[in-house]
């Protein structure tokens, strides 16, 4: 792999942010703002958007649709202060250039939603998990139809994930629990050299361009199974 089209989820390099101190800021600041319900792809979230276009707290929490002017949501709304704005300020500077970022509250403990695709080329999405639990998984089906699946911990990291390629997310607990992500769309395509491992390559198990999976970081990959 030598190119980000190559590869459908990585870390990204060079950055870390404080996981204790984002946690507080949810729950001390942002859960105690109003927030926005949203059912997408038959999974139910809460959401707040922590940049918008008009600076408040719901623009850009549903999908926004086609359309629409394009003006992308780079306004910071009241939720984007503390910890969460110098996350921000962090990953603006990386060069990304991040908007429409929004926190997200998945709802629905033990659904899958289906697999769906959200662009039809290279498109990039940057997830921070805040709270997570062991059962819920970023997952993508391959073109040989088996589904390729990770754990995102909340451990500080930013994770790149493709989402031109067929996937979902999911929270299998069948308990109480939540799954909140901090997520942003990209207005550029990460760089390669952006990228650190662990990672997955686009190329299935079964094509022969596929490289190896580097070592580090393999305790991520959950299972990869026949669909």
């Amino acid at each position: 792999m030598n190119e980000s089209r190559d590869v459908m989820f990585a870390r990204l390099k060079n950055f870390r942010t404080n996981p204790d101190a984002l946690r507080a800021h949810f729950f001390s600041h942002v859960q105690t703002m109003p927030s926005t319900p949203y059912r997408d792809n038959r999974v139910d979230y809460v959401g707040w958007a922590v940049t918008s276009r008009d600076g408040t707290l719901d623009d850009g929490v549903r999908r926004i649709l086609a359309g629409s002017p394009n003006v992308r949501g780079v306004n910071p709304t009241g939720a984007c202060s503390g910890s969460l704005a110098q996350a921000m300020d962090a990953l603006n500077d990386s060069g990304l250039r991040p908007y429409r970022a929004r926190i997200m509250q998945l709802e629905s403990e033990g659904a899958e939603m289906p697999l769906h695709t959200d662009a039809n080329k290279e498109t990039w999405r940057l997830h921070i998990p805040i709270v997570t639990n062991p059962h819920c998984f970023f997952e993508w089906q391959r073109a040989d139809g088996s589904i390729e699946s990770v754990h995102l911990p909340a451990d500080g990291s930013a994770w790149l994930v493709r989402v031109d390629v067929r996937h979902r997310a999911v929270n299998r607990s069948n308990q109480a629990s939540h799954r909140v992500h901090l997520l942003m769309g990209l207005s550029v395509n990460p760089a390669f050299d952006m990228l650190e491992p662990p990672w997955l390559p686009v190329a299935s198990e079964s094509d022969p361009r596929r490289e190896p999976r580097p070592a580090e970081g393999l305790s991520l990959f959950t299972h990869s199974m026949a669909n």
